[in-house]
């Protein structure tokens, strides 16, 4: 313990250092002369003045911060018979101190002024409270204290008030200071009440004003100091009422209420009427935003916090309530008003196509571990599935849902499963949706070491321990998909959310988990991914070190038949003949050969050149060169085995033959027969 025992002796400023460790006690006796008290921040290089305990002649003693130091200026007095100011010292730690720190910089969080605590003696604490930011001298401060108190606050008008309660608030301040004398004795301690404060641009004005919604008419309601500062023991209430309905009859009349919210213990909001009841505090819900309908009856939206200051999101609603027109064969249910006490089970919902707006609501009874899957089978755009209760909320669009989506329900307040489309002019296929909810009773929530699932070609479903909540388990999880005979395994990653690098999810071709059979390893975050195995088996392994655990996995699996091999037919080769203007079509001289004994010419197939010719027939034609020179050779050979016929048989014909004198051909016929051994050539004479 440093310690200095010092007059102040024709001296006019002295000086105590801020340590970066300790803090400073200071015991200062006036002897009735007045001393100008300053404070100094190392940290922020800036001198804060202490009027009021500058205007002090009696003994006081000051605590300073790590970081803070004091400054004290003397104008002695030549004439002056009192004696010279005297000044104590220590530097320490502060725990032992029953005030804290006598200068305090209030910002935009919440600082501890004075700690809880019970005192066995006699003493005094004084406060000096200053802008952190002295651009914010426009906020408003809020100081509370565990019992009424008295606060002398300066604001920016130059003028001192004194403020006594609970709850001090104060605009445009520029320093707020606090004392109190506490009397503890050895016997009977006294007791140091909480102080906290903060400054923050935020109003706590209550929205209390009556409002009546009109058809297609929309109000905004908001938590006082939303979004980020909880004001202390709020009260607020506000009365909402709807115009009477007076529109066609294929139409009912019907509350929309869009809901933003964050909860936070002590804190709570509500919409009541006559025939409902609808109250959200954190046993309820953590985090919510959801739509759902109501009566259009006459409500009050009343909202109420505890004596507690708080920098943050939590504990704050933003809403909206709409009068809106829905087809009577559209409406589903109401908020609260399908209720489930089953441990399994399972809704399905036809939802017509003609309803492009409808919202329908379901409450599944807490109690026991639940496994929920949730699908829409012809979902059109702008569909939308709401599942939250007091651990989670998650929200699924139609796309998401055209395959099964999967979660754990572990939690003891009830789930809220809500559907809803809205698809006002939007174009869309008229056909009816299918929206199935069902779920079963879970044993339990945590990973298996091993695990064999068999799949079928409808899609399966597959999420980690707690799913969507954080896993927590350290080790290996291993799953192996076994497909039928002749089927291959497709698996569609809905969502992988691990923590990267430490934790990761393996997918191995078949049941061998070796490197070489390795198909992807993925860790941090992944979505929309697909992957296919070989064969009818696929592994999957997921390891944690269990440390901060993530959401988790969700995939889809399901078995596809391999293609079964088919015999392949060869078409004969085309050929196609060029003019000077127009393709010829090409046609397959298979189909034109004669049943006959007589050989054709295989070019008078070729069509004339008047005849058309597709695009799909030209490309055929000419992709198939190598089919076209083989039968030009194939003619060739033919031709020239004709002309060799011809010759030899002319030949033979000479010499069984003399030569006689010249006759006409003009009656003589040619006739071409096939037989076994190939072409023949007679000539037959008919004179």
């Amino acid at each position: 313990m440093n310690r200095l025992t010092q007059e102040i002796l024709n001296v006019s400023m002295v000086v105590v250092g801020s340590s970066p460790t300790k803090g400073i006690y200071l015991n200062l006796q006036g002897k009735g002369n007045k001393l100008f008290m300053y404070m100094t921040t190392s940290g922020k290089q800036k001198q804060e003045f202490l009027q009021k305990e500058s205007e002090r002649t009696d003994e006081r003693y000051y605590l300073a911060d790590v970081g803070q130091g004091f400054l004290i200026k003397w104008n002695k007095s030549c004439y002056s018979n009192t004696d010279a100011p005297h000044y104590i010292f220590n530097r320490e730690i502060l725990d032992p101190y029953y005030c804290g720190p006598h200068l305090r910089y209030i910002g935009n969080e919440v600082v501890t002024v004075q700690k809880e605590n019970r005192a066995k003696s006699q003493f005094s604490c004084r406060y000096h409270m200053v802008p952190f930011d002295s651009n914010r001298s426009s906020e408003t401060i809020y100081v509370i204290s565990g019992t009424s108190n008295t606060f002398d606050v300066f604001d920016g008008n130059n003028e001192r008030y004194k403020i006594t309660g609970q709850i001090v608030s104060r605009d445009y301040w520029k320093y707020v200071d606090f004392e109190k004398q506490y009397s503890g004795t050895r016997w009977q301690g006294a007791d140091l009440e909480y102080i906290y404060a903060i400054t923050t641009k935020r109003s706590c004005v209550c929205q209390d004003e009556p409002v009546e919604v009109s058809n297609g008419q929309v109000i905004h309601i908001q938590s006082p100091g939303f979004p980020d500062f909880m004001c202390p023991s709020s009260k607020c209430e506000k009365r909402v009422t709807f115009s009477k309905y007076n529109g066609s009859d294929e139409y009912i009349q019907r509350a929309l209420v869009t809901l933003e919210a964050r909860a936070k213990t002590g804190t709570n909001f509500s919409l009541v009427s006559t025939i409902f009841d609808v109250r959200f505090d954190n046993d309820i819900y953590s985090t919510v935003f959801t739509n759902f309908l109501l009566e259009p009856v006459d409500m009050k939206v009343e909202h109420s916090t505890q004596l507690n200051l708080y920098h943050g999101p939590e504990g704050h609603f933003n809403m909206t309530i709409r009068s809106i027109q829905i087809r009577k064969d559209c409406a589903c249910s109401l908020f609260k008003q399908k209720k489930y006490d089953k441990q399994e089970h399972k809704i399905k919902i036809k939802i017509p196509a003609h309803c492009e707006l409808i919202f329908c609501d379901w409450t599944i009874a807490s109690g026991g571990k639940k496994e929920m899957t949730v699908k829409i089978d012809n979902g059109k755009e702008n569909d939308e599935v709401h599942i939250w209760n007091q651990n989670s909320m998650e929200k699924y669009n139609s796309t998401q849902l055209k395959q099964p989506r999967k979660l754990y329900l572990t939690t003891s307040s009830d789930t809220h499963v809500s559907f809803r489309r809205n698809t006002s002019g939007v174009l869309q296929q008229n056909f009816p949706s299918l929206v199935t909810v069902s779920w079963i009773t879970a044993s339990d929530t945590m990973c298996y070491k091993q695990s064999n699932v068999s799949l079928t070609t409808t899609p399966q479903a597959f999420i980690s321990s707690n799913y969507p909540l954080p896993y927590n388990f350290f080790g290996t999880c291993q799953t192996l998909l076994v497909a039928p005979d002749n089927h291959y395994i497709k698996l569609n990653v809905s969502d992988i959310d691990v923590e990267n690098i430490h934790d990761h999810v393996s997918f191995y071709d078949g049941n061998n988990t070796s490197s070489e059979f390795l198909l992807e390893q993925l860790t941090g975050t992944h979505q929309a991914l697909t992957l296919s195995s070989n064969d009818n088996m696929m592994t999957i392994n997921f390891y944690s070190d269990s440390s901060h655990g993530r959401r988790g996995y969700h995939f889809v699996a399901f078995a596809v038949a391999k293609p079964t091999p088919k015999s392949t037919e060869v078409a004969m080769p085309t050929m196609e003949e060029t003019s000077s203007d127009k393709l010829g079509k090409p046609t397959q001289i298979i189909d034109h050969l004669q049943s006959n004994d007589s050989f054709v010419d295989p070019f008078w197939l070729i069509e004339s050149k008047n005849a058309t010719t597709s695009g799909t027939d030209n490309l055929q034609s000419s992709g198939s060169k190598h089919g076209f020179f083989f039968y030009l050779f194939y003619t060739f050979c033919v031709v020239f085995i004709t002309i060799g016929t011809l010759f030899g048989g002319f030949a033979l014909y000479k010499n069984l033959y003399p030569k006689k004198p010249e006759t006409s051909f003009a009656n003589e016929m040619v006739r071409f027969r096939n037989d076994d051994t190939g072409s023949v050539v007679t000539i037959e004479n008919r004179c």
